[in-house]
């Protein structure tokens, strides 16, 4: 586990656009040695498994090691695991957790991936969240010498990952940073993906701030039960924070009009989010224009290139 110091980081803010940039050099770098691990796997290793907790930033980090990849000339078909969720009318009658793999239609996902490996054009779903149904198809060309990469919650999950385990790379992403406050207080990294959340519920999806937290209890239940067990089943671990990132989610979280009157002290000390609001608070904001529009931070504060 990474740690940095809050002294650090407000100095580094001295020249916002070179503390920026660094970091994301930094994670193009993690990017670039990811890649270079899964080609060497090749050809016997055709498929990647790449998973983290909600917040993590997994969804980015397929999207820039897809690119990476296309970039050397390597075909790249990329699946989302939430695409091939079940409708709510035929999930098992007696499940009523949502985190659990059995939500996820394994089989068809399984018989996607193999597909597309053996060079089939595939449909495949996407999912209609706001109606809890597969709202229809879109074909993907396979291909024999492409590297497949599958991205979800569950994507290291035995369910998922042990029937081609011989055949995949695994891939854990997630913020791996602690930072120190003055007064010796800890933000850990579940305090981070929460405020990364925050917002991009907030923007996004429409959620109040304090649904967020609400629901985070649930999320992090089924972390600790299904997704963290299964972090050995990973051989590259991909720290997703960027040293930089706390000063923008500060300026965006104190720009919704909700934040005062939502997190009252109460509140915040209830759910234990008391140090990471007090940083919030006092955090100078990030103004430099200069945050990639690849970057994992623009998954969470908006204006990506890519589409999620």
């Amino acid at each position: 586990m990474r740690v940095i110091d809050m002294e650090d980081i407000i100095l580094a803010m001295r020249n916002q656009t070179q503390f920026v940039l660094r970091c994301e050099e930094v994670f193009h770098d993690k990017i670039s040695a990811a890649a270079a691990a899964v080609l060497s796997a090749q050809p016997k290793k055709p498929f990647v498994c790449l998973t983290g907790p909600s917040g993590s930033g997994k969804t980015t980090t397929a999207m820039r090691l897809q690119t990476y990849l296309e970039n050397l000339g390597v075909k790249v078909c990329l699946l989302s695991m939430d695409n091939f969720f079940l409708p709510l009318s035929e999930r098992p009658k007696d499940l009523t957790d949502w985190e659990s793999p059995l939500c996820v239609n394994r089989e068809l996902l399984l018989d996607t991936i193999d597909r597309l490996s053996n060079g089939e054009t595939v449909q495949v779903p996407w999912y209609d969240f706001p109606n809890n149904r597969t709202g229809g198809y879109t074909p993907m060309q396979g291909s024999r010498e492409a590297v497949i990469i599958a991205e979800g919650i569950h994507m290291l999950n035995p369910l998922l990952f042990d029937p081609i385990r011989d055949r995949a790379t695994g891939i854990y992403v997630a913020p791996r940073t602690r930072i120190i406050t003055p007064g010796d207080r800890i933000i850990h990294p579940e305090q981070v993906r929460v405020a990364r959340r925050m917002i991009r519920n907030y923007q996004g999806r429409g959620n109040s701030l304090r649904d967020t937290i609400l629901r985070a209890e649930s999320v992090n239940a089924g972390e600790q039960k299904y997704i963290a067990p299964n972090k050995p089943n990973a051989s590259i671990h991909i720290d997703s924070f960027h040293d930089y990132e706390l000063c923008i989610l500060a300026k965006y979280l104190r720009q919704i009009p909700q934040f005062a009157s939502d997190l009252d002290d109460a509140f915040i000390e209830e759910h234990g989010l008391t140090v990471l609001m007090d940083v919030v608070r006092s955090l100078p904001p990030l103004d430099t224009p200069y945050v990639p529009r690849d970057s994992i931070v623009r998954e969470f504060v908006g204006g990506s290139i890519f589409q999620y």
